[in-house]
Order: C-alpha cells, then sequence, then structure tokens
C-alpha cells in the first residue's frame, strides 16, 4: 500500500529569465529620445559670412509728380487714331493723331485683313519694354501691368494707323483730319486732372492718392471739338513733392541741399535738389527737383521713394552676432613670445617647493591702445602677477574693461575678435572693414553669440 508521500506531486516554477533583447531595445529607444530631445532644445551654434555691405538712416514717403506738361485737345469731332507709341519723343511738326469724322478709317481698319509686319527695331523695342516690365515688376504695384499694356497697345496701333493712313494719303480723303504736333516731347495717352499742378499750389489733399483716377485715352474712341486727346511733357526737367510730418524734418533736408532718391518699384536711385514751403494750415512741403529718369516713370502720379540720408559701408553683421567681452589692461611690455612662437606673458607661480619661479602662459592680445593690450579674463585671474621678461619689473591684475566684438570661428572654434561700429539698426551693424584684431570679409563667425560660452583655454 503506497503512503500518502507517495502520491504527493510536487511542482516547480520556472525561473523568469529577463529578455535581453527587449531591455536592449528599450535602452537604444530611450537613448534615440534623449538625443532628439537634447538636440530640439539645445541652442545650435549656425555660422554667418561677413560680406561687404551697406546701411542707411532713410525716411519712407508717397510724393505727387510734378511735370512740365500741356494737354493736346481735339479741334474736330470723330474717332482719334494715333501715330506715335506712348512714351515716344515727338518733334514739332511730326503726325501725331487723326481724326476721323465720318467713319470711312474705322471701315477700312475693319476691312483691313492683310497680315501685319513688324519691323525689326518695332520689335526689339517690344522686347526691351517686356524684358524690362518682367524685371521690376511687383505684385504691391501691379498698376505697371496696365502701364505695360498701355505700351504695347499703343505699339501696336501706331503699326496699324500707320499701314491705313498711307491709303487714306492715296484716296486724298479730306474727311481724315491730321494733326501735328505744336510743342516737342513725350507722349502719354491718359489725364488725371493735375496736369500744370504747381509746388507753390500744392495742398494736403492732393498728397493723398486715395481717390486718384487716371483715364485712358484709347485709340480709336469717339471724341468732340475740345476733348483731351494726349498729354505732352514738354520738358526733362521734373519734381516730387512729398509732405514732412514737421519744419524740423524740412529743414534739415533742405540744409542737405541734394539727396539721393531710392524708387521703391523699381530700385532705381537718383539725385535731387532740394527745396520747401509751408502753407497758412501749417503744412510743410518738400520739393524734390530732378533732372534725369523722367522718362521711366512718366505715366505715373503718385510714387513710394525712400530718402536716404545718411550711408554707411563696411562689414555687415547681424546685431545677434555681436556681444561683449571683459580683459585686463595689461603693459604691452608684459607681453612675450614663447615656444613655437606664441604670445603671451610671464606668471609669476610658485613650486611644491614653495620657490618663487614663473611660467608662460599663452595670451593672446584682443585689441590694443596705445601701450596697452587686452587680455582674456578667462585665461588670467585678478590679483596674478606677471613678470618682464629680462627685468625685475611686475604687474599685478586687476584693471579690466570691455570690448564690443563677435565670435570669430574660422578655425572651427570661437575666438573674440574685436569690431568697431559705425553704424547701426535693428537688425543689422556695420563695421569698420580695416581694423586691428577685427574682422576681415569672408571670416565666418557665430550668428548668435549668446550660444558661445567664450572659453580662451584657461589654465
Amino acid at each position: 500500500m503506497e503512503s500518502k508521500k507517495d502520491k504527493r506531486i510536487l511542482r516547480f516554477r520556472r525561473p523568469v529569465r529577463p529578455n535581453i533583447g527587449l531591455i536592449i531595445f528599450f535602452v537604444i529607444f530611450a537613448y534615440i529620445v534623449a538625443s532628439v530631445v537634447s538636440f530640439v532644445t539645445s541652442h545650435r551654434t549656425e555660422a554667418y559670412l561677413v560680406r561687404m555691405g551697406s546701411l542707411s538712416e532713410n525716411a519712407f514717403y508717397r510724393g505727387i509728380v510734378l511735370r512740365s506738361e500741356v494737354v493736346a485737345k481735339s479741334a474736330y469731332s470723330g474717332n482719334v487714331y494715333y501715330y506715335i507709341r506712348e512714351g515716344d519723343r515727338i518733334p514739332v511738326g511730326k503726325l501725331l493723331y487723326t481724326i476721323d469724322e465720318t467713319g470711312e478709317l474705322s471701315d477700312l481698319l475693319l476691312e483691313e485683313s492683310e497680315e501685319q509686319k513688324i519691323s525689326g527695331e518695332t520689335l526689339r523695342a517690344l522686347r526691351s519694354e517686356a524684358a524690362g516690365f518682367a524685371r521690376t515688376f511687383d505684385p504691391a504695384y501691379f498698376s505697371t501691368v496696365y502701364n505695360f499694356r498701355s505700351t504695347v497697345l499703343s505699339a501696336a496701333q501706331k503699326i496699324s494707323n500707320e499701314k491705313i493712313l498711307k491709303k487714306i494719303q492715296k484716296t486724298n480723303n479730306d474727311s481724315v483730319r491730321r494733326h501735328r504736333s505744336k510743342s516737342t516731347g513725350e507722349v502719354v495717352y491718359s489725364i488725371d486732372g493735375l496736369e500744370g499742378l504747381k509746388f507753390e499750389e500744392l495742398t494736403a489733399e492732393d498728397m493723398d492718392a486715395t481717390g486718384y483716377k487716371r483715364t485712358a485715352l484709347e485709340n480709336g474712341r469717339r471724341v468732340e471739338e475740345g476733348d483731351p486727346v494726349c498729354r505732352i511733357v514738354t520738358s526733362e526737367n521734373w519734381q516730387i513733392a512729398i509732405q514732412t510730418d514737421s519744419a524740423e524734418t524740412a529743414e534739415r533736408l533742405v540744409e542737405d541741399e541734394y539727396v539721393k532718391v531710392r524708387f521703391l518699384r523699381s530700385g532705381t536711385e537718383l539725385w535731387a535738389s532740394v527745396d520747401s514751403r509751408s502753407d497758412e494750415q501749417g503744412n510743410y512741403f518738400v520739393r524734390l527737383s530732378f533732372s534725369q529718369g523722367m522718362e521711366e516713370f512718366i505715366t505715373e502720379r503718385y510714387l513710394d521713394i525712400e530718402i536716404v540720408t545718411e550711408e554707411e559701408t563696411g562689414l555687415k553683421v547681424p546685431n545677434t552676432a555681436i556681444t561683449r567681452g571683459s580683459f585686463f589692461l595689461v603693459p604691452a611690455e608684459y607681453m612675450t613670445t614663447g615656444t613655437g612662437g606664441q604670445t603671451g606673458v610671464l606668471l609669476e607661480v610658485y613650486d611644491d617647493n614653495g620657490r618663487q619661479t614663473t611660467r608662460f602662459v599663452p595670451a593672446a592680445a584682443y585689441s590694443e591702445v596705445g601701450d596697452v593690450v587686452y587680455l582674456s579674463d578667462n585665461v588670467l585671474r585678478a590679483g596674478e602677477i606677471l613678470d618682464k621678461r629680462d627685468s625685475l619689473d611686475q604687474f599685478t591684475l586687476g584693471e579690466q574693461a570691455e570690448l564690443v566684438g563677435v565670435y570669430y570661428i574660422n578655425k572651427g572654434y570661437p575666438d573674440f575678435r574685436q569690431v568697431e561700429i559705425v553704424y547701426q539698426n535693428e537688425e543689422f551693424a556695420i563695421v569698420r572693414p580695416d581694423a586691428m584684431y577685427g574682422l576681415q570679409e569672408y571670416d565666418y563667425i557665430v550668428l548668435h553669440a549668446d550660444s558661445v560660452d567664450f572659453d580662451t583655454g584657461g589654465r
């Protein structure tokens, strides 16, 4: 008979063994996550290439254009047809337009089916016009699209009308009235009611372009006797009038006598002479007078401009790269040369036995004023004593001063470089390119100086 002990079943639990593969996976995953977080949150060092550039202290205005211009009016009623392209210069006595009193010219235009041939000269002019438009087009000045359209249309109409005119001349039709120019100038096929406006007559209301309207004088339209048919700009001299915020601003511009004007739409820069006036309401107006560039803006009445009153040129660096460093002021005579030609100073130290000795400590000069050099306080400490080579003279470190500079990284590590700022705005600074211990064009610097923990290699 079997005992109870023999019938007892003994059960053993399998020992839990760690999953090595799973542990390795979680370790690698945690490392990757930590690396990504560290990369995202860290302030990375970004480099900036130093180049020559310029900054200016400028003022922006919207000015009204004043010209010497006359509006030609029709002496007859009928359909008007032009023979000079808009913007072209017309001499006295040249055919400018015709008036078709009976509509016969209109019928000939409708019947004309022969292919028109464009001369090489006209084609080159159109290509140049298109290239110029494409180069300077800015969506903020969409009205220039209509100006370009008007120019192309006037060129095409001139070609077509000249061919029809030859047929009319053969028939000696007296119903087509020919008008020859009575003055010399550039032809414009639009009016705005501000022709002939004088600087002395300007008001604050004239400076407001909000309700400005320009009427295009289209080829082939019906005109009545006395209606405007075109305007002719009779002088190369022209002006832009602006309104200033104070008498002081106007006086400052007048004192300059000549100012540089930058046209925002095209980037064109011209020099203008300056004079001013005020009215009884306390408004101040400044007139900018030009002797060139009139043709480029011949169809415009209001222009956005920038008056460049101060401009500095030099090495252009972002303000974020500029920092300040603290340096010891040390007599230049304490600088010496160590092994390998490295510059530094002789620092007084004591060995393990308490004996006084000197040790060469590499230290680069970051600036020099007279017979004093600036040494980094990351290398030396206040209260330390420097010895002069081959002399018993000593100097105790203490007096410090700040330098303005950037972190130069051409050698792969950040090193301070002094900069002398000659002009600065909210984003950039212009620094001298020829400053001792300073920067040169094409140097690389740290874009964000606050990302650098400057250390010249302490001891």
